[in-house]
């Protein structure tokens, strides 16, 4: 991975190559003004709970877990469906490493 990556087009084709990872970075990271406000009303929420209950609301360690589940399964199903010329590579299947 380039962490400094040209962003300059010296070409038509390098235009094309560019334009293309940005968009499709951008598609498969779900970025949008939506997502932000609705993160940021979430959290205040979750302020005014912990300031009326005067703690904050605690999970065992199951709904933790099954949170987590459901969060990696929401993005797997995202990722396939919105990676555009990306090939997922990793996590890989760990099926895989013990047929070897």
């Amino acid at each position: 991975m380039n962490h400094t990556p040209s962003f300059t087009a010296d070409t038509p084709l390098d235009k094309v190559m560019k334009r293309s990872v940005i968009r499709d970075a951008l598609q498969l990271m779900n970025i949008s003004s939506n997502h932000r406000i609705k993160y940021k009303n979430q959290k205040k929420v979750e302020l005014q709970q912990r300031v009326l209950t005067g703690k904050k609301t605690r999970m065992t360690l199951e709904e933790r877990q099954a949170l987590s589940e459901k969060a990696q399964k929401e993005r797997d199903v995202w990722e396939a469906n919105n990676c555009g010329s990306y090939e997922k590579i990793y996590p890989f299947d760990v099926t895989l490493v013990f047929l070897y």
